[in-house]
């Protein structure tokens, strides 16, 4: 195709904090699944849920 745009997807992962609220973004790793705890939380040590998966697309 003449007018092709090749286009990248980058994917991440919204963690939340239910002790203090915080919200994270990080980049999508494989085995991530909603509503599942995380990790711990860098503000308050807590543990994060992740909330959001979603990706955003780039175009060259």
């Amino acid at each position: 195709m003449i007018f092709s745009k090749e286009e990248i997807i980058l994917a991440y992962a919204v963690e939340k904090c239910p002790k203090c609220e915080k919200l994270n973004r990080r980049d999508f790793c494989k085995g991530d699944v909603l509503f599942n705890s995380s990790s711990k939380c860098t503000f308050c040590d807590g543990i994060t849920i992740i909330e959001k998966i979603y990706g955003e697309t780039l175009q060259k």
